[in-house]
């Protein structure tokens, strides 16, 4: 609620300065301008299908998920405004054409630790005993999205504060989950039991083709409020599972289209 209410008291504040603006000034972006936005919507990292492969250890049922990856920057449901999903660059070549680029990096990572057996001493009265110390799972994830295009831009005829555009973006998506259990275990026999054998893996790639239609709208010389969506949009997206060194990887993939979908809300400047 407060990111509702900070949201629309900065743009009702935007939009106040208008009257202070000469109505005849030139709003258009000119060759050579760079504009800078943030977008307020749905993530663009969202991607669903990892299912890292589980480790091998005393499981006699050692399986590697099938299911293919999942979209899930392109659903119905659960669309947030409030959302600061990213930053958008461009450069207008001439007034018209403009280059467009915009995404991002996470890197996670957390190194292994060794598993340390219990002690427990039965003589004792209250079973004195000293605690197992679990291991620390290995992890590393990496999430990337780019995306590179290009708008048409046309002012309207009525407004000259409103630039209408079109346009065509290609995205690429990719994203990666690594685990590794340290954890070894002793039987009753004496034996250990080595529950990783080396590191497993999930991996996404995505990329694809849209069409893109926006509108920006000129609060004041230099800054502006606007929205895009794309008309229509299709994304090939395929996993690709690791479940130990040395074998064979599995593949799943899937195909996306999608028609008037990721409406974001812009806010940016032009210099």
């Amino acid at each position: 609620m407060k990111k509702i209410i900070f949201i629309s008291a900065l743009l009702l504040g935007l939009l106040g300065s208008v009257c202070a603006q000469d109505e005849t000034t030139d709003f258009g972006p000119a060759a050579g301008d760079f504009s800078g936005a943030v977008l307020f919507g749905r993530g663009s990292y969202q991607l669903s299908g990892f299912d890292i492969p589980s480790a091998p250890g005393s499981n006699t049922y050692w399986t590697v998920s099938g299911s293919a990856p999942y979209l899930t920057s392109i659903v119905a449901g659960n669309n947030s405004v409030t959302n600061m999903l990213g930053v958008e660059g461009r450069y207008f070549v001439t007034p018209k054409i403009a280059i467009k680029v915009s995404g991002g990096v996470i890197i996670r990572s957390t190194p292994p630790h060794d598993n340390a057996p219990g002690v427990i001493d039965p003589s004792s009265p209250n079973g004195t005993w000293i605690p197992n110390y679990e291991a620390v799972v290995q992890s590393q994830d990496l999430d990337l999205n780019f995306n590179l295009g290009g708008d048409f831009i046309f002012p309207s005829k009525k407004f000259e504060r409103m630039f209408p555009y079109v346009g065509v973006n290609v995205p690429f998506l990719y994203g990666r989950r690594t685990q590794y259990d340290p954890t070894i275990t002793m039987e009753e026999d004496g034996s250990a039991v080595i529950t990783d054998i080396g590191l497993r893996h999930s991996e996404i790639f995505g990329f694809g083709l849209q069409a893109v239609a926006g509108v920006d709208y000129y609060i004041a010389k230099g800054l502006y409020f606007g929205f895009e969506f794309k008309p229509v949009s299709y994304v090939y997206a395929f996993n690709r599972r690791i479940p130990a060194p040395g074998l064979e990887p599995w593949e799943a993939d899937t195909h996306t289209f999608s028609f008037f979908q990721q409406i974001y809300l812009k806010l940016g400047f032009r210099f």
